[in-house]
């Protein structure tokens, strides 16, 4: 059987190139900078992993053993290259370093790019204006994206690659023929899923779907003859490819510098040790719950997607199920096995998926919903849209137990802006007393390589530090002989974190202090933190080696 390949009707081509998408790429990353101003200068609100990877991206440049490697070969490399460029501007604007405010501008822009892809789909998609217009904003204002645009994590990099690609996908699956600019479509879908994976690791399943569409299609497409199993590879291998060399060059690289091929899984920082000092997810039920409060028209969408696609065998609708159900299933099947925590983030990508969705069910190509008119079409989106826009906002605000880390951080800016609510500040200003650590450090004007401080954990302290220099860290090649005898090896200070994250230097020496410790080293300063959240920390001066 020959599939029936609908190729998605688009709009006649303009005079002249539309200013539109700039204008509202402009004004959503204006927005989103205003929200995350908000958040970081404003309640000095910043997430984890965004501050770790500012660090990290800063001690390129500033350390004492400033080189590439900084960067670290745990998480993905992009994030981190993208923000090298900029962090060299500490010299003159130490705030863009030391709050994470760099990351913010990297998440910020990614999803305003996220924003401006999806409006494209839908134009592509021949879908009405007025359909358009209020599926984009009500994206662009859902409560759980106008977080992950201003906290500086890496969600957004990633929705954006995936957009992009499944753009380009989209084209290509709603083509009748095997032309070369078919053939360019996958090569530029390829190529961003190849960064998509170095900006998340989760981009590699997409890629792996994705591919496995594009060869189904292909075959079913191919006209039947000698060459069709070279045209069905030579389109598999175009989409497909650029991230698995993207893979196996990071691979590599790890390899080469570090030892292991994946240190998200071997090194005591990855993401398995993490999980098994931790505490998991919920199983499916939890996910489920979490999909509900999200997404409530989740399902019906996809149900009507698939309805649609196989009623008119037309690939165009499984192209978003590929890549963006595909890392969704990805991470439900890791929170069942319990190697993944439950944060609701890693349920975000149900977003763009529902999007894209309702934008083929109301795209042309004479759909029963496509002939309601616009103004069904525009309530249509309205509903499923605004339906998720105020689901999500309660579960962010209301429902700790399914979206902790962002209740912690928006809550109580919710309440401070509204004058409602008690004094908690959850889990923003979290790292005061690491900025005032690193202040009270400056002040002794140590020099370089002299104080011992593992970045695991101690990655705000340093990002604070006027004097990065002064800091001997995890990715310095003297760390870990100086960890083994600190005060044969120039430590003047030890940065012991007494609880929460990995440091190496507490795994080391927990017997600091204790009679069956050494008398080396004696405790001169205690910061235990500014909330529950934070980390808490020793100080400890060296006795010089003799």
């Amino acid at each position: 059987m020959t599939a029936v390949l609908v190729r998605p009707q688009r709009a006649a081509p303009a005079a002249a190139p539309s200013r539109a998408p700039r204008l509202l790429f402009a004004a959503v990353l204006a927005c989103y900078l205003a929200v995350g101003a908000v958040l970081v200068f404003g309640f000095d609100s910043i997430m984890e992993d965004a501050l770790s990877r500012v660090a990290a991206a800063s001690s390129v440049w500033w350390s004492a053993d400033p080189k590439l490697a900084a960067i670290g070969y745990v998480w993905t490399p992009l994030p981190a290259l993208l923000m090298l460029p900029f962090t060299p501007l500490r010299a003159a604007w130490p705030e863009l370093v030391s709050t994470g405010w760099l990351a913010v501008v990297l998440s910020a822009t990614a999803m305003a790019g996220s924003v401006a892809v999806l409006h494209g789909i839908l134009a592509d998609l021949a879908v009405r204006p007025s359909v358009r217009w209020t599926v984009t904003v009500l994206f662009a204002l859902q409560p759980v994206i106008l977080v992950y645009s201003a906290n500086g994590m890496t969600e957004a990099l990633l929705m954006v690659c995936l957009l992009a690609a499944t753009r380009r996908l989209l084209r290509w699956a709603g083509g009748s023929d095997d032309s070369g600019a078919d053939g360019t479509q996958l090569v530029v879908a390829g190529l961003l899923l190849g960064l998509g994976y170095l900006a998340r690791y989760e981009a590699i399943v997409a890629a792996a779907a994705a591919t496995g569409l594009v060869v189904a299609v292909s075959a079913l497409r191919a006209p039947r003859g000698a060459r069709r199993g070279a045209t069905v590879l030579g389109d598999g291998l175009l989409v497909g490819l650029p991230a698995a060399v993207a893979f196996v060059v990071w691979a590599i690289v790890s390899w080469a510098v570090v030892g292991s091929p994946f240190e998200q899984f071997t090194s005591i920082y990855g993401n398995s040790a993490l999980v098994a000092g931790g505490r998991t997810g919920g199983g499916l039920a939890a996910v489920g719950e979490q999909l509900l409060w999200l997404a409530p028209p989740a399902a019906p969408v996809v149900l009507l997607a698939v309805f649609r696609a196989v009623r008119r065998r037309d690939a165009v609708a499984a192209v978003p199920l590929a890549v963006f159900g595909s890392v969704l299933a990805f991470e439900w099947a890791l929170n069942v096995a319990g190697s993944l925590f439950g944060f609701l983030r890693y349920q975000i990508m149900v977003v763009p998926l529902v999007a894209v969705l309702l934008g083929i069910l109301l795209a042309g190509g004479g759909t029963g919903l496509r002939r309601a008119g616009p103004a069904f079409g525009t309530a249509v989106a309205a509903a499923v849209l605004g339906t998720s826009l105020v689901s999500s906002a309660a579960l962010v605000l209301d429902r700790p137990e399914l979206a902790s880390q962002e209740y912690l951080r928006v809550r109580p800016v919710a309440n401070a802006l509204t004058g409602t609510g008690g004094a908690d500040t959850g889990a923003n200003g979290m790292w005061a007393q690491d900025r005032a650590l690193a202040a009270w450090l400056d002040g002794l004007h140590l020099p370089p390589a002299s104080v011992l401080a593992d970045t695991g954990s101690a990655f705000a302290v340093v990002a604070a530090s006027d004097n990065p220099r002064q800091f001997l860290i995890t990715s310095d090649d003297g760390f870990a002989a100086a960890l083994a005898d600190p005060p044969g090896h120039g430590i003047r200070y030890l940065l012991r974190n007494e609880h929460g994250g990995v440091d190496t230097v507490r795994n080391t020496w927990a017997d600091l202090g204790t009679p069956q410790g050494p008398t080396w080293a004696r405790r001169v300063a205690v910061y235990p933190g500014a909330g529950p959240w934070s980390y808490g920390w020793t100080v400890w001066a060296l006795t010089p080696a003799p």
